[in-house]
């Protein structure tokens, strides 16, 4: 089998105040891509600089990751926002990753919400639509990485480009909803790695019953809060190329321009 293209894309920056969370430096040289705490569910002033600095410094592309207002429970609450107020508290979190970008002459490049935002928004139209137009608002060049037949159809329907994103240390249940953990322990390093050669080769995975379960996936996300993350990136990656398959950048899988207004001087 000819190897495949694939995406590694990891949550960083989610630090705040005199509490560090996770271990960016030793993550980022794994992934392609990384999704910036934006300062609703973790994440201040000066960690959303640095971190946007630490995407500069090893290349990687940057993204908004948006979330509920909801930094004591870390966005892992649901909450009800209507349409309106999901795409006015989505503007804003892009808008605060994108003024560092600027100031650091680093494009956006997309936008993936976070936690409880992101599983609503699967299941749930109007928070689907809000995720969506907002990203469109501040830039329809802008990718976004999520999942789901509602996600990919509001996408379609509002010309955005998005990134069908699997999972490999959380379990799925067997309707295909994520199982969120509250607290992130150590994950088994072959396991992790088998989910996702698994992702690449078959599109799929077992659920958390055995039961098979199809998932399709251009890129797969490394929580940076695991206990024992930067092991578990290093397991993946190895697993993927050593089978052969290639990391890429996540505009090497959509194609298309890449975001202009977000460039500064653009």
């Amino acid at each position: 089998m000819m190897g495949k293209k694939i995406n590694l894309n990891s949550d960083m920056g989610e630090s705040y105040g005199r509490y560090t969370l996770g271990n960016d430096r030793a993550l980022i040289p794994y992934v392609a891509t990384i999704n910036i705490a934006c300062g609703f569910h973790a994440a201040d002033p000066g960690t959303i600089h640095t971190t946007v600095k630490l995407a500069k410094e090893f290349g990687v592309e940057v993204g908004a990751h948006i979330s509920y207002p909801d930094l004591m429970g870390f966005g892992r609450r649901r909450m009800s926002l209507s349409e309106r107020e999901v795409f006015e508290v989505s503007v804003y979190q892009i808008g605060a990753v994108l003024a560092f970008c600027r100031a650091e002459d680093v494009r956006l490049n997309h936008v993936k919400p976070h936690g409880e935002l992101f599983l609503t928004g699967v299941r749930d139209r109007p928070t689907a639509r809000g995720i969506v137009q907002a990203t469109k608002a501040v830039d329809p060049t802008l990718l976004l990485i999520m999942a789901g037949d509602i996600v990919a159809s509001e996408c379609a329907a509002a010309g955005i480009a998005m990134v069908h994103e699997g999972y490999v240390d959380l379990d799925y249940n067997a309707d295909g909803s994520l199982i969120l953990d509250k607290m992130r322990g150590e994950r088994d390093l072959g396991t992790v790695a088998a989910n996702a050669v698994s992702l690449v080769e078959r599109q799929g995975r077992q659920a958390s019953d055995g039961s098979w379960l199809a998932v399709p996936t251009q890129s797969i996300c490394l929580h940076g809060d695991m206990a024992n993350a930067p092991a578990l990136a290093h397991a993946v990656h190895g697993a993927l190329t050593g089978a052969g398959h290639r990391i890429v950048p996540t505009r090497a899988l959509v194609g298309g321009p890449v975001p202009s207004r977000v460039a500064v001087g653009g």
